[in-house]
């Protein structure tokens, strides 16, 4: 009986070691198991750098406009040519030019392509008279909006849209020819939907005006706005 006591004893014992080397071996599995994930020592990081620079660009997307060749009519003491005029008939009066209607007498499309709002400057190479010349001429801008809020202007003291120079978007001005020429806005937006003037311009061209081709230069010039 001493024996078979002592057989059972061992076969206990047995099973018990044969459970706690499983568990043992099962432990070791799911710690190898879980070293798979990541940990701080296999984690990086990297970087992206670049510097964007501010400009200021602006550049005439409609840059010539051109009448063709005319005459005022007979009789007549001069002929307007007006580029805001919308048909025909209204952009020469008393006169008679083969470019008087069309995208050759549209007006001057202006736009800022940079990344900064910009003081506005706007000068021409002439006058009225050394462009023109005769009796009574004139040359005369126009600057509107061609997308809204496109110019911005210091409020004057009366409530007007106006900066210092007392230009006022809309109505026609004799043509600057001094420094910069005039100052149109004070801050020209660069956002896309208004970002975009149009200079139109008058000429009163007189019966006794220079002859030949005429032409002249407009230029615009544009600082960051501060």
């Amino acid at each position: 009986m001493g024996t078979n006591k002592n057989l059972v004893f061992l076969i206990i014992v047995a099973v018990i070691l044969t459970i706690i080397a499983f568990k043992v071996n099962l432990s070791s599995k799911q710690e190898n198991y879980l070293t798979s994930f990541a940990t701080s020592g296999n984690v990086t990081s990297g970087k992206i750098n670049l510097t964007v620079e501010l400009g200021v660009i602006i550049n005439f997307t409609t840059d010539v406009i051109d009448w063709g060749t005319g005459r005022v009519d007979a009789g007549a003491n001069n002929a307007t040519l007006d580029t805001s005029r919308s048909t025909s008939e209204t952009k020469v009066a008393n006169g008679n030019w083969t470019g008087s209607f069309g995208n050759r007498t549209k007006g001057l499309l202006l736009e800022n392509i940079g990344n900064l709002n910009a003081t506005l400057y706007i000068k021409t190479g002439k006058n009225a008279t050394t462009f023109i010349g005769g009796n009574n001429p004139a040359y005369e801008l126009n600057v509107t909006n061609n997308e809204s809020s496109s110019c911005g202007q210091n409020e004057s003291t009366t409530g007007n849209s106006s900066n210092a120079l007392n230009f006022t978007l809309g109505l026609y001005y004799t043509v600057n020819t001094t420094g910069d020429g005039a100052r149109i806005c004070d801050w020209f937006n660069f956002e896309d939907t208004k970002d975009a003037l149009r200079l139109d311009i008058l000429l009163r061209v007189p019966a006794s005006s220079n002859t030949g081709n005429l032409e002249d230069t407009i230029t615009a010039t544009a600082y960051a706005s501060s």
